[in-house]
């Protein structure tokens, strides 16, 4: 089954999850073309940075993540100059994770992409419908 446009539609009632894949599967387009050295799960853990840095285990709280999985993405972010990896000064064997120049730049161009689909998923759907959208998700994400 295919709409206008020749994409394939569901053959059953779409169900939020498959919706939301929908929505993020446009916005990975949209961010591989704005900021293509980083994927939308590397994006998330450096959206989770303050400037002061944060320790791997801490980060990885932050972002819902094992600290063996959030240790991945900071090899990763570093390996790709995003991040850089120190020593804690409180702890010798912790390491602080810090935002480069690089992953500001690249968090600067995300966040214009992200906002830009805002304005225009408000603009298609109505300034006042979207607003609500949010507020309702965000009571649903945050509990």
């Amino acid at each position: 089954m295919t709409d206008v446009k020749g994409d394939r539609l569901p053959t059953v009632e779409p169900h939020l999850p498959m919706l939301m894949g929908l929505v993020f599967a446009h916005l990975r387009t949209r961010l591989a073309a704005e900021a293509p050295e980083l994927r939308p799960s590397q994006l998330r853990v450096l959206e989770w940075l303050p400037p002061e840095g944060l320790t791997i285990s801490e980060l990885a709280e932050c972002a819902e993540m094992t600290t063996q999985g959030c240790g991945q993405f900071v090899r990763q972010l570093s390996g790709l100059g995003m991040v850089e990896v120190a020593v804690a000064d409180h702890d010798a064997r912790a390491r602080r994770v810090r935002v480069t120049q690089r992953g500001r730049e690249a968090l600067a161009r995300s966040t214009r992409v992200l906002h830009a689909a805002d304005e225009e998923w408000a603009e298609r759907v109505g300034v006042e419908r979207y607003r609500v959208f949010r507020e309702v998700l965000a009571e649903v994400a945050l509990g």
